[in-house]
C-alpha cells in the first residue's frame, strides 16, 4: 500500500447555482523576459529566499492554498506551512528540477494473459496512484492539462494497457519539454494513431477510389495547433477588410495534409504485421505505402517524391510555425490551471512566453531555453503572473480570477488535504471507472468520450450570469442536475470513508481527520479551518454560519469513549462533507 497527504466537493442545485456567476482572469502582470540557458525547467535549483515586496512571495495559509489549488493539486496543513514565508516562484522552480514518475515501467512489470495484454484498468488504477504519491506535483499536474489539449481517450478499447501507458509517459516526459517535440512524439504514438484511426494508413489508389484517412490531419490542425481561425496574440480572432473571422484552413489543406500521415504503422515485421511490443514504441513508416504525390497544405508544398518521415517533418514544422499555436496553447493552459476565462492580456503575456521561449519571474528567475515553444517558460508564464495573486478585482486592469475547478482536482484536493492514507486505487472499486456523471465524478483520466475532451475551451453556459457576461466557462459543461448529484454522492462517500472495496474490508482512501476531531468542541474553529484548507478563506460568513449550525445540531453521545470518539468524528466528516459540496469549494480565487 502506498500512502501519502491530500482532500473535495459539490451539492446539486448549490452547486449549478453558485456556479452560474464564475468565470474569468485578467490583469497587469511582468512580460516574459529573455531566459537563458540554465533554468529551472532545465534542473537550476530554487533561488534564494525573495523579498517580501515579490509579488509571488506567500505570506500566509490563504495565499499558499490559492496558488496550491491553482499550479498543483491542492495541499494539506503541513503542505501549506512549508509554502508560507517562501516565494511561489521558488516552488516551480524546485518542482521543474525533479525526476519524472512514469507509468510504463510498473505496466510493463504486471504479469500478462494470453494475447500478452496486462490486467484490465491497471493504467487507471497506477494513474491515481502516481499522481497521488508521486513526488513530481506539477510534472503530474501538467500531463493532466496536456491530455486535456491532446486527448487521446481509452473509452473504446481499454484492454491495450501498454498503449495507454506510453501515451500517459510521453506527456509526463514532455511536460517540461518543447511544442514541437511534444507534437513529435504525439504523431508517432500508437494510441494516438488509433484513436484517431491513422494506424496503418495507406496512401491514395486511383483505381479503387481509395484516400488517405483524414481524420488526424483535420484534429491537429483543429484542436491541437492552431483552431479553426487566425488568431491575434491576446486570442481574439483576427478580422478581415469587412470584418470576418479568417478560417486557418480549408478541406482542400485537410486533403493536402493527410497524405503526409500515410505510411505509418506499428513497429514490426511488415506494414501488416506488428510487434508484441509495438503498442509503447513509436510508429515506423514504410515508404511503400506513404503517399508520393505533392502535398500541399497551409500555404507549405511538399514535392512529390518526398519520403515520409521527412514529410512528417515539414508538415509538423509548418505547422509549429504558425502564428495561431501560441495564443491558441497558452490559452488553454491558462484554462487547466488559473482561470476558465482568461483575459486578452494574460493571454498574450502567456503567449510571448511561448514565442521566446523565455520567461522572468516576478523575483528575477528566468525559466526556459529561449527556444519557440518552450513549455516551461510557458507554464511558468501561467502560473507566475500576478494576477494568480491578485487579491480581488480593484487591482490594475484585473477582473476576477476564478477557475472553475474540474471534478478530478476537486477529488484530489481532498485527497492531498487530510492525509488521505492507503492509497491502492485498484482495491478502490469507485475509481475503476469515474467518468459516469450519474454515479462518478463525471470525469475519468484517459477516458474522454470524444477527441472534444470532457468540455470545450470556448464553452459559455447558456442562462447563466457568467454567460450573460460573455464568459468561458468549459468545465460547467458537463454540469447538469445528475452530474451534481452523483458528483456530491461520489465524494460523500469519500468523505465518510464509504468507499467499496474490491477486497472485502481493507480499507483505502482513508482520511486522516485527526486534527479536525481536536477542534469539535469550537464548531466555528473547526469551519474557519476548513475554509482555510479548501477554500482558501473565501466562504461567505453566512455560508460558514449555516454549516455551523448543522454541525450544532448534531448529538456527541458521551456513555462510552468508543461512542464519543465515534460521534465526533462524525461531526467532522459532516462538516468536511458540507464544506466540499459548497459552492465556494468548487471555484479556486
Amino acid at each position: 500500500m502506498i500512502t501519502k497527504r491530500k482532500m473535495k466537493a459539490v451539492s446539486a442545485f448549490v452547486l449549478a447555482a453558485s456556479l452560474a456567476a464564475c468565470g474569468a482572469g485578467d490583469g497587469a502582470g511582468s512580460l516574459p523576459g529573455s531566459g537563458t540557458p540554465g533554468t529551472p525547467g532545465s534542473g537550476t535549483p530554487p533561488s534564494t529566499t525573495p523579498p517580501v515586496e515579490s509579488v509571488s512571495f506567500v505570506n500566509d495559509d490563504m495565499e499558499a492554498n490559492r496558488f496550491l489549488v491553482k499550479a498543483g493539486w491542492g495541499g494539506s496543513q503541513a503542505d501549506l506551512d512549508a509554502l508560507v514565508n517562501t516565494d511561489a516562484e521558488d516552488w516551480v522552480a524546485a518542482e521543474m528540477a525533479k525526476s519524472a514518475t512514469f507509468t510504463l515501467p510498473d505496466v510493463l512489470a504486471l504479469p500478462r494473459d494470453s494475447n500478452g495484454n496486462a490486467p484490465f484498468n491497471q493504467t487507471t488504477y497506477l494513474y491515481w496512484d502516481h499522481i497521488v504519491t508521486a513526488d513530481d506535483e506539477l510534472r503530474q499536474r501538467m500531463a493532466f492539462a496536456l491530455s486535456q489539449i491532446f486527448v487521446f481517450s481509452d473509452i473504446a478499447n481499454q484492454s491495450r494497457q501498454d498503449r495507454r501507458a506510453y501515451y500517459q509517459d510521453l506527456l509526463i516526459r514532455n511536460a517540461f519539454g518543447n511544442y514541437r517535440e511534444l507534437i513529435d512524439e504525439i504523431t508517432y504514438s500508437p494510441a494516438m494513431a488509433v484513436w484517431l484511426t491513422y494506424w496503418r494508413n495507406r496512401k491514395g489508389d486511383e483505381r479503387t477510389g481509395r484516400m488517405p484517412d483524414e481524420n488526424y490531419a483535420r484534429e491537429i490542425l483543429q484542436l491541437f495547433s492552431i483552431g479553426v481561425v487566425e488568431l491575434n496574440m491576446d486570442g481574439s480572432p483576427r478580422l478581415d477588410g469587412q470584418g470576418r473571422e479568417i478560417e486557418t484552413y480549408n478541406n482542400d489543406d485537410i486533403v493536402g495534409l493527410a497524405k503526409v500521415f500515410t505510411g505509418l504503422t506499428g513497429k514490426g515485421e511488415t506494414f501488416w504485421r506488428s510487434d508484441d511490443d509495438a503498442d509503447y514504441n513509436p510508429l515506423v513508416m514504410y515508404d511503400d505505402q506513404h503517399s508520393p504525390l505533392e502535398k500541399t497544405f497551409l500555404g507549405t508544398s511538399i514535392p512529390a517524391g518526398t519520403p515520409g518521415e521527412e514529410s512528417i517533418d515539414l508538415a509538423l514544422d509548418a505547422i509549429f510555425e504558425h502564428p495561431n499555436v501560441a495564443p491558441f496553447i497558452a490559452r488553454q493552459l491558462i484554462q487547466r490551471f488559473t482561470a476558465s476565462s482568461p483575459s486578452p492580456e494574460y493571454i498574450e503575456r502567456v503567449a510571448m512566453a511561448f514565442e521566446t521561449g523565455s520567461f522572468t519571474g516576478p523575483n528575477g528567475t528566468q525559466v526556459g531555453t529561449t527556444g519557440r515553444g518552450d513549455l516551461s517558460a510557458t507554464l511558468a508564464a501561467v502560473l507566475l503572473d500576478e494576477t494568480v495573486f491578485a487579491e480581488d478585482s480593484t487591482a490594475p486592469g484585473l477582473t476576477q480570477t476564478g477557475k472553475i475547478r474540474e471534478p478530478i482536482l476537486r477529488f484530489m484536493h481532498w485527497v492531498n488535504a487530510f492525509d488521505v492514507q492507503n492509497i491502492d486505487a485498484e482495491n478502490e472499486n469507485r475509481l475503476r471507472t469515474t467518468f459516469d456523471p450519474v454515479t462518478g465524478l463525471g470525469q475519468h483520466p484517459f477516458r474522454a468520450p470524444s477527441v472534444f475532451n470532457f468540455y470545450r475551451p470556448g464553452y459559455i453556459a447558456p442562462g447563466t450570469m457568467s454567460g450573460e457576461a460573455g464568459l468561458t466557462t468549459p468545465e460547467l459543461q458537463i454540469v447538469n442536475d445528475s452530474s451534481a448529484i452523483g458528483y456530491s454522492n461520489f465524494m460523500t462517500d469519500f468523505a465518510f470513508d464509504r468507499g467499496f472495496q474490491r477486497n472485502g474490508d481493507v480499507r483505502t482512501y482513508v482520511a486522516d481527520y485527526s486534527d479536525e476531531v481536536l477542534l469539535v468542541d469550537d464548531l466555528p474553529a473547526l469551519v474557519e479551518h476548513l475554509d482555510n484548507l479548501l477554500t482558501s478563506g473565501r466562504m461567505p460568513d453566512e455560508e460558514r454560519a449555516s454549516i455551523v449550525n448543522v454541525l450544532e445540531a448534531l448529538p456527541i453521545n458521551t456513555s462510552t469513549p468508543e461512542r464519543e470518539d465515534t460521534d465526533r468524528l462524525q461531526i467532522v466528516q459532516t462538516a468536511v462533507s458540507l464544506v466540499l459540496n459548497s459552492p465556494s469549494f468548487t471555484v479556486a480565487w
